[in-house]
């Protein structure tokens, strides 16, 4: 029986480590929505075309924090140090696939989610083109 014990717990733990990472971005916090998860792609600043990263996490009751680097995602374009954006958000209806508007004092953006491509717009301009990408191990810093 002795024996047994430490069998289990080593069959176990990669089956409970493993459902941890599936949801890493609360997607079970979002059923049905797609937007949990990480993107890349360009963000556009006064005509400049910015390498950028975005993680999206669901927080339950159709509300999402969007955490935005510039460089690319961490581990993968993002250099300590560089800009980081958080900002909270709600799912509103969309005409076609997702949308969460963001608000903040000063303005609105939203985030369009179709076919798992992302276009942040402010003020009716776009601002970001983005492309959902799955990593085999996403990095998410500590903030």
């Amino acid at each position: 029986m002795k024996k047994i014990i430490p069998i289990l717990v080593l069959l176990i733990l990669p089956v409970l480590r493993a459902d941890n990472k599936a949801d890493l971005f609360g997607a079970k916090k979002a059923a049905g929505s797609q937007f949990p998860g990480e993107y890349t792609g360009t963000y556009f600043d006064d005509g400049e075309k910015i390498p950028y990263g975005l993680q999206i996490f669901a927080l339950g009751d159709g509300r999402f924090r969007a955490v935005g680097y510039n460089g690319g995602l961490p581990g993968a374009g993002f250099k300590k140090g560089g800009k980081i954006e958080i900002v909270e958000g709600k799912a509103v209806k969309a005409k076609k696939g997702e949308r969460i508007e963001f608000k903040n004092d000063e303005e609105i953006a939203i985030a369009d989610l179709h076919n798992g491509r992302l276009v942040g717009s402010e003020n009716g301009e776009t601002v970001a083109r983005l492309k959902k990408v799955t990593r085999k191990t996403p990095v998410v810093p500590k903030h």
